[in-house]
């Protein structure tokens, strides 16, 4: 029986697999915001919250140790994939302290598996570079989220940093690729979700703004 099921697994194409994943994580995100929305925030979620953002940032930070290291390409690029999995974490844990998901944030961490998948994992060329910022922003963002606040003023920086690099390499290597007469549909894919990241990004920049002009009229 469970070998029948982890040959089943195997023969799934990735893609099925990962919607598969999705539809799944979907549903528990939606139990779990009515469970908390019916009886309150679950115990103990925030300190889960703190523990799982310091992990992610040690974790991150051997990531991108590993991504640096071209001599460990293919386990980079897999444990990278692999990464934006562990994000659904995020939002669950989110969820469960009460909190509320933004646009930003649901968007990016429903969508990124699909980027790393075309971009990294079966369309590699460029991929180290906007890798090692990514993953050097969420050095510093899951710190942040784990009580240094004193990162906090470069995460802006560094934000925008990554996803602006990004779509210049997938701009770049697409040139390349339209000169060379190969495929340029994976950059498209790449450079199209990047660029709704940072429009995303900067809408989130700018809410924060109002948010805070607004509360200091307040005072």
């Amino acid at each position: 029986m469970i070998e029948q099921l982890a040959a089943a697994i195997a023969a799934t194409p990735p893609m099925t697999a990962m919607l598969s994943q999705s539809a799944l994580f979907i549903a528990l995100w939606l139990s779990l915001r009515r469970y908390v929305s019916l009886r309150g925030p679950i115990s103990g979620a925030r300190t889960l919250m703190t523990i799982n953002s310091w992990f992610y940032a040690f974790v991150s930070l051997g990531l991108l140790f590993v991504t640096l290291s071209p001599s460990h390409d293919l386990v980079a690029r897999r444990l990278y994939h692999a990464s934006k999995f562990y994000e659904y974490v995020d939002i669950l844990n989110v969820v469960a302290s009460g909190g509320e998901i933004d646009l930003h944030f649901g968007v990016h961490h429903l969508t990124t598996m699909y980027l790393t998948y075309t971009r990294v994992l079966q369309h590699s060329e460029g991929w180290r570079v906007f890798a090692a910022l990514n993953t050097a922003h969420h050095v510093l963002m899951y710190a942040f989220f784990g009580g240094a606040v004193w990162v906090r003023p470069a995460l802006p920086w560094t934000g925008a940093l990554q996803l602006l690099v990004g779509i210049a390499t997938d701009v770049w290597v697409g040139r390349g690729k339209m000169e060379r007469g190969e495929k340029v549909w994976p950059n498209f894919v790449g450079g199209g979700i990047l660029a709704t990241y940072f429009v995303l990004f900067l809408r989130d920049l700018d809410l924060r703004g109002r948010k805070r002009i607004a509360k200091q009229k307040d005072t």
